[in-house]
């Protein structure tokens, strides 16, 4: 399968096109209610992602009123396509991770929307715009969500 794969919007929001854990195609467009979200880039093989996963969960929890999207964002070396949707939730059950909304991207989607490293996290406010890119999992960065969070 193919996925589409565009630069991102002028509004900021990344054009990012994939499978969610049902198998439906979805992206972050589709996703988008017009409240702010933090969207994070993850992998499975990610260790600094393993760590940062249940910091998010904790904090989607606690801010009802902000959407979070996960988006799977490197391709299956083997398979040269994305990870299958089996990969992705073997991994979030023996981490014991439940996350709501996901998309399984690839690498290239990725890169269109200029993501350089994993993790990588978007907070975007209720019009798509990126208020701040932060790279990597960092007491800093964590500290950085939650004041965001707290304002919103």
């Amino acid at each position: 399968m193919s996925l589409l794969v565009n630069a991102a919007h002028a509004d900021g929001l990344p054009n990012i096109v994939g499978r969610d854990l049902s198998g439906k195609i979805t992206s972050l467009h589709r996703t988008f209610d017009y409240k702010p979200m933090v969207v994070n880039f993850w992998w499975v093989k990610c260790s600094p992602c393993k760590q940062e996963l249940p910091d998010l969960i904790a904090k989607e929890r606690d801010y009802p009123n902000v959407d979070f999207v996960y988006v799977h964002a490197e391709t299956n070396a083997k398979t040269k396509a994305p990870y299958a949707i089996d990969e992705v939730t073997g991994f979030l059950e023996s981490q014991s991770l439940r996350l709501y909304r996901v998309i399984i991207g690839n690498t290239k989607a990725r890169q269109s929307a200029n993501i350089d490293a994993l993790p990588t996290t978007l907070l975007l406010d209720n019009t798509g715009r990126i208020e701040q890119k932060l790279v990597g999992f960092t007491l800093e960065n964590t500290a950085k969500i939650s004041e965001w969070l707290a304002k919103q």
